[in-house]
């Protein structure tokens, strides 16, 4: 059995991971935004978020991970996309 130290570690390094893609992800939102502005596109799109949502959802069931860690994780993204958009 490993450790409890170094499963601690592994979290860690998952975590630095974590914030890396989820820096990534806002940081394209934000592309996205300066688009949408010179577009003259609308920020809020319903139809996107429901199809990222959906798409989400079904890769975290594939993955075992419960619909509501899910739709809690895409609705704080969504929120912060939204927000760096505008």
């Amino acid at each position: 059995m490993k450790e409890l130290s170094s499963l601690r570690t592994k979290i860690d390094q998952l975590d630095k991971q974590l914030w890396d893609i989820i820096a990534q992800r806002v940081n394209t939102a934000r592309e996205i935004g300066e688009w949408k502005r010179a577009n003259g596109e609308q920020v809020l799109q319903p139809e996107r978020y429901q199809q990222v949502l959906n798409r989400c959802l079904e890769l975290g069931k594939q993955q075992g991970l419960s619909e509501t860690l899910i739709r809690e994780v895409m609705e704080a993204l969504h929120k912060e996309s939204v927000r760096v958009e505008s």
